[in-house]
């Protein structure tokens, strides 16, 4: 056996075969590229979808009544027998849901418009509107969770960071008070805003700067048991800036009746799906869709003058406004 004719064999053997392998590997980058996809974040759509998703994060993707159920406001919602309108912990993983889907989806997303805007001073107004969006977005999470990772999240793409830690509540809101003071102050009518992009205000800085100092008022208020000397400080830091005191500055999105079901409002979509659905006049989902005699009680009680369209009474194949009294 000739040895060293054989090992000049197989040297010719793995020449080819890298030549092969180089071969395959010619375009391959460019192959791999997907030609409908930005490798750049694009603010104006990252940032519609995170005013979506804030507002239809819920239990299902179609924003079922979820958060009311747990709040009370519903009798036997989705546990059975009846324990809708009580205090309990309730089965599964319903009480999880807007943790749970509130991160992947409208954190990351604000997050990434900061990042991605941050750095430019002709994008300070939408900085800005971002950074009082990413607290109404984490505002919503700490009321219902507590302690909750706040400072680390949202860093899984740009750090490797995907165990954040969990901040105290208390460190949250005395964050999202100085984001909603800085972002207020640092608006430039003079630079571009998010515009047609902006689903809620349409690029309107003014209205933006009353949600800033709202949602001031509103942590404010959330800390008159906790700290009340501070309460009152950034109550009046709110009042002074100026608050929403109109109907036409309230914060909404307006959904469309038509069209997918993704461009309705989910839970006006759920309701009218099972609860409140014409062809079954609100039997298809017995579980759920009732108010609570606890949630009716209160209202008539403190004569809530929105009880009459909040509620209605199903009669025969018709609906008719529950009474305010």
């Amino acid at each position: 056996m000739n040895v060293f004719k054989t090992i000049h064999k197989s040297a010719w053997v793995s020449v080819l075969s890298l030549a092969l392998l180089s071969s395959c590997d010619k375009g391959f980058e460019e192959l791999n590229t997907n030609p409908d996809a930005s490798p750049f974040i694009q603010p104006g759509y990252m940032f519609t979808k995170a005013q979506m998703d804030v507002f239809s994060n819920s239990y299902y993707s179609t924003g079922v009544l979820a958060a009311g159920g747990s709040m009370q406001h519903y009798a036997t919602y989705k546990d059975v027998p009846g324990i809708g309108d009580k205090y309990y912990f309730q089965q599964g993983s319903y009480p999880y849901d807007y943790f749970q889907n509130a991160y992947p989806t409208a954190v990351n997303e604000i997050t990434e418009v900061i990042r991605a805007v941050s750095g430019n001073p002709a994008q300070v107004n939408l900085l800005s509107v971002a950074r009082i969006w990413r607290v109404y977005t984490m505002h919503r999470i700490t009321d219902l969770y507590g302690d909750i990772p706040y400072s680390e999240a949202g860093k899984g793409l740009t750090d490797n960071l995907y165990t954040p830690k969990y901040d105290a509540q208390q460190a949250i809101y005395a964050d999202m008070l100085k984001e909603l003071e800085e972002a207020a102050a640092a608006f430039n009518a003079s630079q571009a805003t998010m515009g047609t992009a902006d689903l809620i205000y349409n690029g309107d800085i003014t209205k933006w700067k009353k949600l800033a100092y709202s949602l001031m008022l509103r942590l404010s208020m959330r800390m008159t048991k906790v700290d009340a000397a501070s309460a009152q400080t950034w109550a009046k830091k709110a009042i002074a800036g100026g608050v929403i005191t109109t109907d036409a500055d309230v914060a909404r999105i307006n959904y469309v009746a038509n069209g997918q079901n993704f461009n309705w409002n989910p839970y006006a979509a759920a309701l009218r799906g099972a609860d409140l659905s014409t062809s079954s006049f609100g039997q298809n989902n017995t579980e759920g869709g009732k108010f609570a005699k606890t949630f009716i009680d209160h209202l008539k009680t403190t004569q809530d003058p929105r009880l009459g369209v909040l509620s209605v009474v199903w009669r025969n194949e018709g609906t008719t406004p529950r009474p305010s009294t």
